[in-house]
């Protein structure tokens, strides 16, 4: 009986707690600022916005760390500064570290990745 009364009580804060779990952090960042309405809900893209899903987490790093300091290269890069200027660095990591786990075992086709990543297509 009171193991049970334990398990009710630990289950709930086991279930709400992100931290040390992999990829749940940068999950959660990448959901709650809303990136999914334009790369998908696991980075698959949508439409004409670039697929983000499987790529090298430190190029994807870079990328969030260039458009932080207002640098970008692509048309939409005005879009996508707002959200990562308001990315701390663990942010960027864990966002970064998410994306290029997501999708499973399908990684990307090439390690050579389109400028059109992070912002949009030319």
């Amino acid at each position: 009986m009171r193991a049970e009364r334990v398990l009710l009580v630990l289950l709930p804060i086991a279930l709400c707690s992100s931290e040390g779990v992999p990829g749940t952090r940068g999950e959660s960042i990448y959901m709650s600022m809303g990136c999914y309405g334009c790369h998908g809900v696991a980075g698959e893209g949508v439409n004409d916005f670039p697929k983000l899903a499987g790529k090298p987490a430190e190029y994807l790093a870079d990328r969030l760390r260039d458009l932080k300091r207002g640098k970008g290269r692509t048309p939409r890069r005005q879009m996508m500064i707002p959200f990562a200027k308001a990315l701390e660095e663990r942010d960027i990591v864990a966002v970064s570290d998410f994306l290029s786990g997501a999708g499973g075992s399908e990684k990307s086709e090439s390690m050579d990745v389109p400028e059109d990543i992070l912002g949009g297509n030319n």
